[in-house]
């Protein structure tokens, strides 16, 4: 009873703060109405009120940088209106200029005011989509910019109009958009006709309410930007290509921009072209590595085979996949116009990794730490403990380091991701030394030693040396040492299965290899007590065919024979067969050098 008693007085009491939180909310919820309802009024007001004549942000700039910009908008040649792209949906890149908009800037701004220095340079980055609004040839715009140098990384949010009629756009960017984003806009048009013009569309858009907006005190602060574009036509490019000339201006921060070259974009359309032909020809590299790797697989199906295979190269590749993987879950974020290739890239890459990657380095790795191998036992546990800490050691600051470059690309950025492209492309470097160290190197197929290196190099090839990439990466010259760097790995790898696993080791420097074919061994005092010595040499058997070793007859060649480090006798032929398989005595099972 008493049980029940409690249970209906908990309910009770939970229900009570559930209405109570109900009244609570209900409550905030009014005064945040009434507080919008406010803002929008008085919004309302001051948006209906502004005119060019008093509240025009370009009649304010300096008398060259308005002739400059009416220039860039309205100069010569014309084209007719239908000549000009319908929509300036696209991704964007180009080249910039900073200087200063007048000698003294009007008042010192907060030092967390990010913004070029007079002097510098830098790339540029755009993002623009656009909607039809009540007139048929302007069209609402938004979007984002990126503006990256050595001192500086900036994303401004963009909002602003596009006339179809001339090409010509007028936007302002902003750290985040808020509701005065809008009134900012019409504020910066360059003429009284374009002013109206916009504030007319606006009003009609809104059609007298604010659509979700940020209040502008709780916004993130920074320098303001106003943009301002003109477009080629369309017959002076290609249908999925867009060029354009831009200017931005902050009086706000003292700063002007402008592009040394037009920037140079392309289509939403033609960006999407552009992603599916990116994922098709990933996917078909993916395959074409996977069937190189289950061949390889198949090539060394003993024990004695996967121990010639470098267990750190297979660690070193599955890390250069993790960062590929890193690569496209980032770009997901970065590059919204293609989410879904980057997406469902980077798990494919992942999947090809984790599913047989991952199983031939753990098949390589029970074969080469066999006290390892049983994961139940302490020293398996530990094992596999130093394998996980050694690859998220590495793994982790890969990451930083990518995110920093993709991020803000600065020299510093800039530099470390060269380290680290080196690091990882170095893989074949374990195997090439485990070779030279066994003095045998036949084990990596020829096909899967090329196949995988020129499949791995093709994603950093094309992001930095194709000057049209996805990503709007700057090509650099720095990749083609990259790529002569990872072949020559793979050429070392060849040669050595064709001129011997130490042929770069000075002879003067190498290990002398096991004579198999030395002197026999005395013949056991213990067996041959009471018996002539030659019967003790005719006597002797193969332990693994179990006949004699005929070789031991004086007048036979002794390469017939083989004496192993551990003084046992076998059939060299059998013992050859016997090392496909395992690289250790079939008597003692003390490690055996290749033959």
């Amino acid at each position: 009873m008493s049980r029940i008693l409690t249970f209906c007085c908990a309910l009770l009491l939970l229900l009570w703060f559930v209405l109570q939180g109900t009244s609570w909310f209900g409550e905030h919820d009014d005064k945040d109405n009434s507080e919008r309802w406010r803002f929008e009024k008085d919004w309302w007001h001051r948006f209906h009120s502004i005119s060019f004549a008093r509240n025009s942000s370009f009649a304010a700039l300096p008398r060259h940088v308005r002739t400059s910009i009416e220039s860039l908008l309205y100069s010569p040649p014309h084209s007719p209106p239908d000549e000009f792209h319908h929509t300036i949906d696209g991704m964007y890149q180009g080249n910039w200029h900073a200087a200063a908009l007048q000698p003294i800037a009007n008042r010192t701004l907060p030092a967390d005011y990010e913004r070029p220095s007079n002097g510098s340079a830098g790339r540029l980055e755009m993002s623009l989509t656009s909607t039809e609004s009540a007139e048929a040839w302007v069209r609402l715009v938004s979007g984002y910019v990126q503006l990256q140098s050595a001192d500086v990384s900036i994303v401004l949010g963009l909002q602003g109009l596009y006339w179809r009629s001339n090409g010509t756009a007028v936007l302002y960017g902003v750290p985040e958009i808020t509701a005065q984003t809008t009134v900012d806009v019409v504020r910066a048009m360059p003429s009284k006709q374009a002013f109206d013009h916009a504030k007319k569309v606006y009003d009609e858009a809104l059609g007298g309410h604010l659509l979700s907006y940020t209040l502008p005190e709780d916004a993130y602060q920074g320098c303001s930007y106003q943009m301002y574009m003109r477009f080629d036509p369309s017959r002076e490019s290609s249908p999925i290509e867009l060029q354009t000339r831009l200017a931005m201006v902050s009086p706000q921060c003292n700063v002007r921009l402008s592009t040394d070259q037009k920037a140079t974009g392309v289509t939403a359309s033609g960006y999407r072209l552009k992603s599916s032909h990116y994922f098709r020809t990933v996917l078909a590299l993916l395959l074409v590595q996977t069937i190189l790797l289950v061949h390889q697989m198949r090539s060394t199906p003993t024990h004695a085979a996967m121990s010639m295979v470098s267990y750190p190269t297979l660690i070193m590749q599955i890390v250069l996949d993790s960062y590929v993987f890193v690569v496209h879950l980032i770009g997901c974020m970065t590059y919204g116009g293609i989410y879904l290739a980057f997406a469902v890239v980077g798990m494919l890459v992942y999947m090809v990794s984790m599913a047989f990657q991952m199983k031939y380095l753990i098949a390589v790795w029970h074969v080469q730490c066999p006290e390892s191998a049983d994961a139940l036992s302490s020293s398996g546990r530990r094992g596999l403990l130093g394998i996980y800490l050694r690859f998220y050691a590495v793994l982790i600051p890969g990451v930083y380091i990518i995110y920093a470059f993709i991020d803000h690309r600065s020299r510093l950025s800039q530099w470390l991701m060269g380290i680290l492209l080196a690091a990882v492309y170095s893989y074949w470097i374990p195997q090439i030394w485990h070779n030279a160290r066994r003095g045998i190197a036949r084990r990596l197929r020829p096909d899967y030693v090329i196949g995988t290196s020129a499949v791995r190099l093709a994603f950093p090839a094309y992001f930095f040396a194709c000057p049209k990439n996805i990503a709007f990466i700057q090509p650099t010259w720095l990749i083609w040492i990259l790529i002569a760097y990872s072949l020559g790995q793979a050429a070392v790898l060849v040669l050595q299965r064709v001129l011997g696993a130490r042929f770069f080791i000075p002879q003067s420097m190498r290990p002398d290899d096991y004579d198999y074919c030395a002197a026999l061994p005395p013949a056991d005092e213990e067996s041959s007590i009471g018996l002539d010595q030659s019967a003790v040499r005719h006597s002797r058997e193969c332990p693994i065919c179990m006949t004699p070793v005929h070789s031991l007859q004086p007048a036979e060649p002794a390469s017939e024979h083989a004496v192993t480090p551990c003084n046992h006798i076998f059939h060299k032929q059998c013992l050859v067969q016997w090392m496909e398989i395992k690289l250790e005595c079939p008597i003692c099972r003390a490690s055996l050098p290749p033959v």
